[in-house]
């Protein structure tokens, strides 16, 4: 038990030394976490309004590609009906015919052919799929 003491002892004059400096690192860290989290919610969001988009043309079909104006090259979504690009998800001022210029057209997308949620995690091997937060199971 004299073990027990000392770590909890080690612990707490971490704690009182290092905290302070934690604490700051978190607040400075909150920030860009939180920006780098919303731009995987923005390109997710325009994926899928890209998909949708496609869904209710005809002959609709999605293409990933890389906008050449943006700062870092951020991907958009160019929604097809037949083999004329209607739109761009997220919108950009970049003309559609540029956007599509230099791409490879045959890698484009029918919504139909994606899997659905259900589907992909059918598809996960079993041992990875089996597990989550353990709610519900027995020890």
């Amino acid at each position: 038990m004299p073990d027990r003491g000392r770590a909890v002892g080690r612990v707490v004059k971490w704690g009182v030394k290092y905290g302070p400096h934690v604490v700051v690192l978190a607040q400075q860290a909150k920030e860009p976490a939180m920006k780098a989290a919303q731009t995987v919610l923005d390109r997710q969001r325009a994926k899928r309004r890209a998909l949708e988009h496609a869904a209710t043309l005809r002959e609709g079909t999605v293409l990933k590609t890389f906008d050449p104006a943006a700062d870092h090259g951020e991907p958009v979504w160019v929604v097809f009906t037949g083999d004329e690009p209607v739109a761009a998800h997220p919108a950009t001022t970049t003309p559609l015919a540029q956007l599509v210029a230099h791409s490879d057209l045959s890698t484009r997308v029918r919504p139909a052919d994606l899997p659905t949620p259900v589907e992909r995690v059918k598809a996960l091997p079993r041992s990875v799929r089996g597990r989550g937060t353990g709610a519900g199971r027995r020890a």
